[in-house]
């Protein structure tokens, strides 16, 4: 068994090259959620747990007190939250939703994220995907699965000029070399 304080993030021997515009987060509980989101009582439920009401817009992101749900598809979220405290969600989900329809599993190994920041992110992230990341298009608040660098990934805009990228570990390593690289021209 490893021990918490001894995991290592997949690309933490890249951190020394990386710009000061980009950086890999420390871990973060993960959820995939799944419901109804036409089912009051799963709405209801959820927000007696989470803090937050579930985003129902495409491509948007609720926010509360430590803990926030990206949109995926219609029936499908990706809750954030603080490291360690995705087994106590999954117990609350599990409990609030007893009776729905409903999936809740914990992906927290599953991705690592990077934080892109600065005035020039959007382009960083505009010539690493077909996404457009143009400011009059992806603003605070919105998130979008796509590919960067052929690897799928959700981007996440966390402020003005401040994007979390959520990568599959397998591709943490090569998807962190190549932002590295896309942002030496900005550095």
């Amino acid at each position: 068994m490893v021990k918490l304080e001894n995991r290592m993030s997949p690309a933490s021997n890249l951190k020394e090259d990386f710009p000061t515009c980009l950086r890999e987060l420390t871990f973060r509980g993960q959820l995939n959620l799944r419901g109804n989101p036409e089912n009051k009582n799963f709405l209801t439920s959820t927000k007696s747990v989470l803090g937050l009401d579930l985003p129902l817009t495409p491509n948007t992101v609720s926010t509360g007190s430590g803990i926030k749900a990206l949109w995926l598809s219609p029936d499908e979220w990706l809750v954030v939250a603080e490291d360690q405290k995705q087994n106590d969600l999954v117990w609350k989900l599990e409990k609030a939703l007893i009776g729905e329809h409903s999936a809740i599993n914990d992906v927290s190994a599953n991705r690592t994220i990077f934080e892109l920041t600065g005035e020039n992110a959007h382009q960083v992230l505009m010539k690493s995907s077909e996404f457009d990341f143009h400011p009059r298009v992806f603003s605070p608040d919105n998130c979008v699965q796509t590919l960067i660098a052929k690897s799928q990934v959700i981007v996440e805009q966390t402020g003005p000029n401040a994007f979390h990228i959520y990568v599959r570990c397998s591709f943490g390593r090569y998807v962190g070399a190549w932002l590295a690289e896309a942002c030496q021209e900005f550095v």
